[in-house]
């Protein structure tokens, strides 16, 4: 995969670039990479951290912003019938220019404390 590539597990299925308005194709495209970024479980490449952004204190989320969106990977502490563990994914917001209806894609998934760690490595 390249920078101008969207990845395969992105947030936007079947999409041709082409289609897409020039002025917005960079933060498509980043927005799309960091999605999958966050679901192999590394750190967004494109987004930066946004350290005046809310501060959360649930297991580790954090915020970033890029190019016409916010990220939140989420990482919240939470139990699914009697198991502990913790909700994971990636939440993007779009800026009204970028997406006026739909504002909001994600994909978090329920993880035990082990499967979590296996995913994003021992500093987990």
């Amino acid at each position: 995969m390249t920078d101008t590539d969207l990845p395969h597990d992105g947030p936007f299925a079947g999409v041709d670039l082409a289609q897409v308005d020039p002025a917005l194709r960079r933060g498509f495209i980043e927005a799309a990479q960091d999605f999958a970024d966050v679901i192999a479980g590394r750190s967004p490449r494109h987004a930066g951290e946004d350290r005046e952004g809310p501060v959360a204190s649930d297991g580790g989320s954090r915020w970033y912003r890029g190019h016409g969106y916010n990220l939140l990977v989420l990482k919240r502490l939470s139990q699914f019938g009697g198991v502990a563990g913790l909700v994971y994914g990636p939440v993007l917001s779009f800026d009204e220019a970028f997406s006026p209806h739909e504002r909001q894609l994600s994909a978090t998934r329920f993880y035990t404390y082990d499967a979590l760690r296996a995913l994003l490595g021992p500093s987990a």
